[in-house]
């Protein structure tokens, strides 16, 4: 056993030669090697693939075009021929039996085009008909066949879909030709029918052939198949072929098209084309095996692998050989590093040198070696220094890193009732109030750190016996936009200072005799109301003014006057709601906001308050003291737009009720309306 396994044995380092580096670069230039040459040919062949494949497609959707001319020049022939014919007909008179057989004998060429012949009157009746047993006079009505119609209404040809013929019962395509009279009348129609089983369409197009591996069809808008190879498809759904199934619903699926420029594509082991004859609606599709088609490429592309892979195989055993023989010196520098890592060699000693890169790794190593002890020492003192901060900072300190605590000072588990060192490692959820209000924080503190900014905020924190305060929470990312650095978190307690505040705003928004809202808070109430353009529920305002109020202060003095105040605020207080404001405007002056209420509702409220303010008593050295009260009813409006205007029309209806005797209600803008208790 080597002295570098001996070494490796005693440090616990693995000995499986997957571990190798060499072994790794040999196995990792083999699979680039193998990567890029399977890549390459992929490449390569995917490109020749898809050349071959769209080749194929174009060659199949030339052809198919091809057959779609041939198909209309062979129709608009056979249409030709029966113009032809026809104009040796006299129709100034109408056509008789005698003249219909004889114009019938007379065209054998139009027997050698079509299997049938007939001449038929307006109404439909057959005067004449020719078919392989001759000319004769059948009794044979077309009045009712659609083609026919079709021809009359628009007096033009007609190629009619595929239905059985009544003199033959077999499938055919009939071909019209409307005669018309010197009046512009259809006079009579001459007919020629082509069966389907005979494949008069184009026999040649159809027909199974074993040098060409493509399988052609005809059919019509509806999709029934016209020309087939085999005749017992005629007049069957072309999607019922296996070889057409896709194509055919594809076709169906695009509206039933019947485009001369035809398409052409691949569906799935098919290569399909298909073309339309416009003037027929006929569309011809032909299909083709992918593999009889493109059969050559596909074996062109497994010898193209297989040359491949031997390819890679073999500059892959190249590269292991080569990999080996230039490594060798790293293992003389493995040796060096783990004999200095068991203190068996001094890291100023002799070190493996040479200008290659394993000496200028060997020259590094050492350098590293050097810088870390350095470090080391730098950092232990770094350390030392950060603990005490830690232990003697006035406020908390802590470190979170993926949802933990890693680092917490002494401050910050005594501020939350723990143990020094109970945090780490525990989630920071278990020093809130509630998981919600927890996950709420989560999106506060990363839409803070998104936006480049430190978080600071003061929230409600649970200490470990389940009580609670309030602390100012900062944090700030050790690196910005990386979560995974961690989170430096500073705590303080502010429960006193947040306290103060409290109690600060409170004393600048109510009297500290009565407790009840000051004027300026109320007038800001009122104002916000007022600027309320949107209010659709009504609001009202009182103005209240206590008679004989004076006499009380000037008889019992002013600390009875206060108390008379505080009773007086508590009971106008029992008299509304809680979303109600009660205020005190200063002296013996109260003004209530009424919220969702009209102005009879508010006099309602205000006579409640009258009679609650009457019947009240406040003992007060050996006497019973009591005062009256005048009140003011306004409802807000689109003519009052202030809080002066609304005040002053409040005013003016208390100085009516005070005018008019005192202890009364006056509403704003209701004349003649007094409310006065018994």
């Amino acid at each position: 056993m080597s002295t570098s396994t001996a070494v490796s044995d005693r440090m616990g380092l693995p000995r499986s030669p997957w571990g190798s580096v060499k072994l790794r670069l040999a196995l990792i230039g083999a699979l680039l090697i193998a990567a890029s040459v399977a890549l390459t040919v992929g490449l390569t062949l995917r490109t020749v693939d898809q050349h071959s494949e769209q080749v194929a497609l174009d060659l199949s959707l030339a052809q198919t075009r091809k057959m779609a001319k041939l198909v209309g020049a062979r129709l608009v022939s056979l249409q030709l021929a029966l113009r032809s014919a026809a104009e040796t007909l006299d129709t100034r008179q109408p056509l008789r039996a005698e003249q219909a057989l004889g114009f019938l004998r007379d065209r054998p060429v139009l027997a050698s085009l079509f299997d049938t012949v007939f001449v038929s009157q307006p109404d439909g009746q057959v005067l004449a008909f020719r078919d392989g047993q001759g000319v004769r006079t059948p009794k044979l009505y077309i009045g009712d066949r659609d083609y026919f119609r079709q021809t009359i209404a628009q007096q033009r040809p007609v190629i009619s879909s595929p239905n059985v013929g009544r003199a033959s019962n077999e499938p055919v395509v009939i071909l019209t030709l409307p005669l018309r009279g010197d009046d512009g009348r259809v006079v009579a129609v001459i007919g020629g029918g082509l069966r389907l089983a005979t494949r008069a369409l184009m026999p040649e197009i159809t027909a199974d052939d074993e040098d060409d591996p493509a399988h052609t069809v005809i059919v019509d808008a509806a999709g029934r198949v016209l020309s087939h190879a085999e005749p017992q498809w005629l007049m069957r759904d072309a999607a019922l072929d296996p070889t057409l199934t896709d194509a055919v619903n594809r076709w169906v699926e695009q509206g039933r098209p019947v485009e001369p420029s035809g398409l052409a594509r691949r569906f799935d082991a098919y290569l399909v084309s298909s073309a339309g004859v416009p003037d027929a609606d006929w569309v011809i599709f032909r299909s083709a095996p992918v593999d009889s088609v493109l059969g050559g490429a596909q074996r062109a592309r497994q010898r193209a692998l297989a040359v491949g892979a031997a390819v890679a195989l073999g500059g892959g055993l190249l590269l292991f050989g080569a990999t080996l023989l230039m490594l060798r010196p790293l293992r003389r520098l493995e040796h060096c590093a783990l004999e200095l890592m068991q203190g068996q060699r001094p890291v100023d000693s002799a070190w493996p040198r040479g200008r290659n890169e394993i000496g200028r790794l060997s020259h590094l190593l050492r350098q590293a070696l050097d810088e870390r002890a350095s470090a080391d020492a730098a950092g232990r003192e770094l350390l030392d220094r950060l603990q005490a901060v830690m232990a003697h900072a006035p406020v908390g300190i802590g470190f979170t890193r993926d949802r933990k605590f890693e680092a917490v000072s002494v401050h910050f588990h005594r501020l939350l009732g723990y143990q020094p060192g109970a945090l780490v490692g525990l989630p920071p959820r278990v020093i809130y109030v509630s998981d919600e209000f927890y996950d709420g924080l989560g999106q506060r503190v990363g839409a803070a750190f998104g936006a480049g900014q430190a978080f600071d905020e003061e929230i409600e924190f649970r200490r470990r016996d389940g009580s609670h305060f309030w602390g100012r929470l900062q944090g700030q990312p050790v690196r910005q936009g990386d979560a995974s650095a961690g989170t430096i978190w500073t705590l303080e307690d502010v429960t006193v200072q947040r306290a103060q505040r409290e109690t600060l705003a409170w004393a600048g928004s109510h009297d500290g005799l009565t407790r009840l809202v000051n004027r300026a808070e109320f007038e800001r109430r009122l104002a916000a109301q007022c600027q309320d353009r949107r209010r659709r529920e009504p609001v009202s305002a009182l103005f209240i003014d206590l008679d004989r109020f004076k006499a009380v202060n000037d008889s019992a003095g002013h600390a009875a006057g206060d108390a008379v105040l505080i009773a007086v605020a508590r009971v106008l207080k029992e008299q509304v709601r809680h979303a109600d404001t009660v205020a005190r405007l200063g002296g013996d002056e109260f003004a209530v906001l009424l919220i969702n209420c009209d102005r009879l509702g508010a006099a309602s409220v205000a006579e409640k308050m009258r009679a609650a303010v009457e019947a009240l008593r406040v003992p007060w050295a050996g006497a019973a003291l009591n005062v009256g009260a005048s009140l003011g009813v306004v409802e807000l409006d689109a003519s009052l737009p202030d809080v002066a205007a609304v005040l002053t029309a409040a005013d003016i209806a208390c100085y009516a009720a005070k005018h008019d005797g005192r202890n009364s209600v006056r509403v704003h803008g209701v004349a003649g309306l007094r409310l006065v208790g018994s």
